[in-house]
């Protein structure tokens, strides 16, 4: 029987101790593009297949995406950590048992944190249970430091695009922005409000042309949103379209979302505790984001 050696037995003994977790941040160029219902919809179309899926909202800005789901709840990761709470009192539990985490008022806190509460925060999140298989991180919108530090941490970065000419050159800021904070491995387009197929492929072509040639990124394609009323009476009655409409066009569009999703390669070894340790320390290397 062949041996292992001590450190591939630690690796393993790693690995399989710790859940591996896709974390994926959602950027956008402006409020009103519906990013915070994509990610909430998408949570949940992603739960009905089987995934534990969590939620981190860092956008202070309109309505979240659990409120938007009809999950409200008056605590903040800031409230964790100034230990007022522990993590679990700040988690909400939403459709198909989805979770979230409101964090948009913990930046300046994050960036200060000490290295041992730092460690404290990391293990909080990595007890939680059930174990997390996808962190969605609803970024605040526009190209500032807040945004930055949310696609730092993230193994993935989706921009989402509203369909039209201004969505392009918001979509364009965003990106280049980007660039000088996060280590842009891979970029991922949703195209919003698009009035088919051609469309929201169309406005993914020319955004990503423009992208190749001026930034030199690749943009890959992840999906499209239609115009669809289903989605906009799913949001009226703080449901996830996929429940209550789930043979709708957005229902199907964001299935389809999903199953890409789930192919995408895990980036290396990664677990949530590598995430929240990414977050604090974009937190402190881009301190105008906590102004």
């Amino acid at each position: 029987m062949p041996q292992v050696v001590p450190d591939q037995a630690e690796g393993l003994r790693r690995l399989f101790a710790r859940s591996l977790v896709r974390s994926v941040a959602f950027v956008g160029g402006r409020p009103g593009i519906g990013r915070s219902g994509l990610v909430a919809h998408l949570g949940v179309a992603l739960a009905r297949r089987g995934q534990s899926v969590c939620i981190v909202e860092r956008d202070p800005a309109g309505v979240s995406a659990g409120e938007k789901l009809g999950v409200v709840r008056p605590r903040d990761l800031a409230d964790v950590i100034r230990r007022e709470v522990a993590l679990p009192g700040i988690v909400g539990s939403g459709p198909e048992g989805v979770r979230f985490v409101r964090a948009s008022a913990a930046g300046r806190l994050l960036s200060a944190l000490p290295a041992s509460e730092e460690d404290q925060l990391t293990e909080a999140f990595s007890r939680l249970e059930p174990s997390v298989d996808m962190l969605l991180v609803d970024a605040p919108a526009g190209a500032g430091d807040e945004a930055a530090s949310c696609a730092v941490a993230a193994s993935e970065i989706v921009l989402v695009v509203a369909a039209g000419a201004d969505g392009i050159t918001d979509g364009y800021a965003v990106v280049k922005r980007l660039m000088r904070d996060a280590p842009l491995r891979r970029v991922h387009v949703v195209v919003t409000r698009a009035r088919g197929l051609d469309h929201a492929q169309a406005i993914h072509d020319n955004l990503a042309a423009t992208a190749r040639r001026f930034l030199s990124v690749s943009m890959a394609w992840l999906g499209w949103i239609p115009e669809d009323p289903d989605m906009s009476k799913a949001l009226r009655l703080h449901q996830a379209v996929p429940c209550a409409f789930p043979t709708s066009a957005s229902a199907f569009a964001l299935g389809e979302m999903a199953d890409t999703l789930l192919h995408w390669p895990y980036a290396g070894e990664d677990c949530l505790d590598g995430f929240v340790h990414r977050l604090v320390q974009a937190s402190r290397s881009l301190p105008s984001a906590n102004a």
